[in-house]
């Protein structure tokens, strides 16, 4: 009897060292974000961009722009690392239509950028419109 109750006792103590640290790592901040000093952090905030289509930028018309610049460290001679920027975000084939609509080009040329700048678009809720941009040359 005591070799069986030993080898429960066992038992429980080496199931309880294997569960205990898991889930006080789980109880400690479950939502904390992790550290990371890659540099895509700059660009975090176009993570799962809706899709853009062409209509929706042909039918943008008096609305309220607004630019958010994305990765402009000004650090000469980096510029031509974000290029990935380009090819990943919502607007990679439609900077011709931003070009063509006088509403995204007022706002861009305003600020100094071009539609060659432009990275992403998303609509606002209010009915305005966000462009995120990454000058290039960082005029």
């Amino acid at each position: 009897m005591f070799k069986t109750t030993a080898l429960a006792l066992l038992a429980g103590i080496i199931t309880a060292t294997a569960i205990v640290p898991s889930h006080a790592a789980v109880l400690n901040n479950p939502r904390k974000p992790v550290a990371s000093t890659s540099e895509d952090d700059c660009a975090y905030q176009l993570n799962y961009m809706p899709r853009v289509t062409r209509a929706h930028i042909d039918a943008i018309q008096d609305r309220e722009v607004y630019l958010i610049p994305v990765c402009e460290d000004g650090l000469i001679g980096r510029n031509d690392d974000y290029g990935w920027l380009f090819t990943s975000g919502n607007v990679g084939t439609l900077r011709l239509p931003i070009a063509n609509n006088a509403a995204l080009m007022s706002a861009l040329t305003a600020e100094g950028y071009d539609h060659q700048d432009v990275v992403s678009l998303r609509f606002g809720g209010d009915g305005s419109i966000a462009l995120y941009v990454h000058q290039r040359t960082l005029r």
